[in-house]
This record gives C-alpha cells, sequence and structure tokens, in this order.
C-alpha cells in the first residue's frame, strides 16, 4: 500500500468504512505487534494486546485528523496498552501464584533466546525487538522511541552484548 492508498484508507476509515480501516490494519500491525513484544517480552501477549490496539484505534480514529500522523499514533496506543497490562501484572504479582509459560508444541524452539529477551531491561528490548523483527534502521528506531540515533544505536550494542552474555553463560533461565 503505497501513501495515496494509506491516505485514502485513513479517510475511508473515519467515515466508518471496516473495509478501509482493515487496510490499515493490515498495514500497520507488523510494527504495532512489534513494539508490544518489544515491552512486553511475550508473544501471546503482545498478540492480544496489539489486537486490543487496533480495535481501540478504531473506536478512536475520528479523534486524528491527519493521516500521515496514523502510524506514530497507533504506536503510541499500543505503548500505552502495553503499560497499562504491566502495571495489572505488577499489581497481580502480590498474590503469590505459581504462573507457567503456556506456549503450543513447536511454536518457539529456542526458549533460551526468548527467556533471555524477556530479561533485558525494556530500554534495551524494544530496540532490539523493532531492529531484528521489525527490520527497522536505527534512525526510523531512534524516532519512533523519540531518542537520538547514537543513542538507539548504543541501545543496540549494549543489548546485543547483554543477550550474548545471557546467552553464553547458560544463565537465561528464570
Amino acid at each position: 500500500m503505497n501513501d495515496r492508498t494509506g491516505e485514502n484508507a485513513f479517510r475511508a476509515g473515519r467515515r466508518s468504512d471496516r473495509a478501509a480501516y482493515a487496510a490499515l490494519v493490515e498495514r500497520h500491525y507488523r510494527r504495532v505487534f512489534a513494539v508490544c513484544l518489544g515491552m512486553l517480552a511475550n508473544v501471546q501477549d503482545a498478540e492480544d494486546i496489539a489486537q486490543e490496539t487496533m480495535l481501540k484505534g478504531l473506536q478512536n480514529l475520528r479523534t486524528l485528523a491527519r493521516p500521515e500522523r496514523f502510524e506514530p499514533w497507533i504506536l503510541r496506543i499500543a505503548r500505552n496498552q502495553c503499560l497499562d497490562l504491566m502495571r495489572r501484572q505488577k499489581r497481580a504479582k502480590t498474590l503469590p501464584v505459581e504462573r507457567k509459560p503456556t506456549h503450543a508444541a513447536g511454536t518457539h524452539q529456542n526458549h533460551d533466546l526468548e527467556r533471555a529477551i524477556r530479561r533485558l531491561p525494556q530500554e534495551l528490548r524494544l530496540p532490539l525487538t523493532m531492529f531484528y523483527f521489525e527490520r527497522k534502521d536505527v534512525v526510523r528506531i531512534a524516532r519512533i522511541l523519540g531518542i537520538s540515533p547514537s543513542l538507539a544505536y548504543e541501545r543496540l550494542r549494549v543489548a546485543r552484548k547483554e543477550l550474548h552474555e545471557l546467552l553464553t553463560q547458560g544463565d537465561c533461565h528464570e
């Protein structure tokens, strides 16, 4: 979908055209999911929040005036939804409940990598997942996160180093 098509989908979506909004979802879902995965480090939670984000976007699309602002707007909604979930999970952790990961057979072949990524601090995990899973360049990552390109590059460097240490030390078990 080119920029003109995206703009037309945006305008039609604002007029409650669900097919047009579906085109916007198709265009932006991967980015939304990557942000959620970077923040939550859990595939199921990321999928749930990405879907909730796109639904919330549909419900509030009329509040957005300019089509070129859709992506930053929907990504901000995703970040806020992730932060809300993280707060709820933090409150729920006060209860002594043992949680075991629920992975469908064969969906995660490298549990050590997933665990190691989950152990990275969010400020490192998010740029790392955006770079490798969303294939964004450092300048784009910096723009999305509201930081300088040099800081984005530094965070990627530190994330790679910490990830390497976690994986080579075999210390990625929770």
